[in-house]
């Protein structure tokens, strides 16, 4: 079985880490099974930027290293069973914000976001995906968790996306323009990160226009699938956002689950899509019941969740979590009520 390698030794120097991260100095990585050396020494050198021509990784692979490894980060120190497993391309995605986007195993099955470092330029990034892919790497599998195009996406990293869509990759089929799975306890997204991320959402767009319509195998379409999402981005993201998919075929009123947008915005608490919604939906939509509950309407469901984890806190200790659930909870139902809500 394969070891686990320190990820510290040899590795580039990298920004300040964000709050509640990681960096290559507390992870370890894990190969997965039956990974040669030469494959580790592949993965590795995705991992720790250290390649610094793509031919390097051409000469590995001419050695037998299999570009379609996957493996796993893991906080160091405890022994965890692996959930979050990368392959090659996945790996070798960096963020050009700086802003977090792989996932190491951590204690007690926690997720813990790890900042990796980025690589010296665009285009040897550039160069070391495709030559991934040219050594045999499949631009469509992750190998067991995001594929490659969802951590381009997640990312921000508009380089790695064209990269990926030069390939071919597919972008059908998964709802890839929904916003990217950030843990709720996350620091709020910077402007620069907002700014990649939007600038990747419009290529993908211009690529197929018919991707923001998409839906999920249960029926949510984007603008459900958003206001599910953690509240980190701001309310100028959110409505740039919610504007190009609805703009293209995303629609802010679907019902087909039973649940539209502004009910789930209402549940989840989630206040600037509830915002962006309420300013364009008239009073019969920001009223309406789910059926066959008329009663349950956005204003009565927000309330309910109120109530829910303000008895959670009386009930327990204080949390920060559920300090956060109320304040967005809170700031939830005012949205509704300026509005109109009833």
């Amino acid at each position: 079985m394969a070891q686990p390698s320190s990820a510290a030794s040899q590795a580039p120097p990298h920004a300040t880490l964000p709050h509640g991260c990681k960096g290559l100095d507390d992870v370890d990585i894990v190969p997965g099974r039956s990974v040669s050396a030469v494959s580790q020494q592949l993965l590795q050198g995705c991992i720790r930027r250290t390649f610094t021509e793509a031919g390097s990784v051409t000469q590995l692979i001419r050695q037998g290293a299999d570009p379609r490894a996957i493996g796993n980060l893991r906080v160091r120190g405890p022994t965890v069973t692996p959930y979050w497993r990368y392959n090659c391309p996945s790996f070798a995605i960096d963020s050009p914000t700086n802003y977090p986007l792989l996932y190491a195993d951590g204690e007690d099955g926690y997720d813990v976001r790890v900042s990796l470092p980025q690589w010296s330029s665009r285009e040897l990034q550039q160069d070391i995906i495709n030559a991934l892919i040219d050594g045999g790497a499949d631009v469509n599998r992750g190998g067991g968790s995001e594929s490659p195009i969802k951590v381009a996406i997640a990312a921000g990293n508009l380089t790695a996306v064209d990269a990926l869509l030069a390939r071919q990759v597919d972008v059908r089929g998964f709802t890839v323009m929904r916003l990217p799975y950030i843990h709720d306890a996350a620091p709020p997204a910077t402007r620069e990160y907002e700014a990649a991320l939007m600038s990747v959402y419009r290529r993908l767009v211009q690529h197929d226009n018919t991707l923001a319509a998409q839906r999920t195998a249960h029926g949510f379409n984007l603008v459900h699938l958003a206001a599910e999402a953690p509240s980190i981005f701001s309310q100028s993201f959110i409505d740039q956002y919610l504007t190009l998919i609805t703009s293209h075929g995303a629609d802010m009123t679907a019902t087909d689950t039973g649940w539209t947008p502004l009910h789930i915005a209402a549940w989840r608490g989630s206040p600037y899509v509830a915002e962006w919604l309420c300013r364009r939906l008239p009073a019969e939509d920001i009223n309406r019941g789910r059926p066959p509950q008329p009663h349950r309407t956005p204003l009565a469901m927000a309330a309910d969740r109120f109530d829910f984890f303000a008895r959670q806190q009386q009930e327990r200790q204080q949390t920060e979590g559920g300090s956060r659930h109320i304040r967005q909870q809170k700031a939830t139902i005012g949205v509704l009520l300026r509005s109109g809500a009833a």
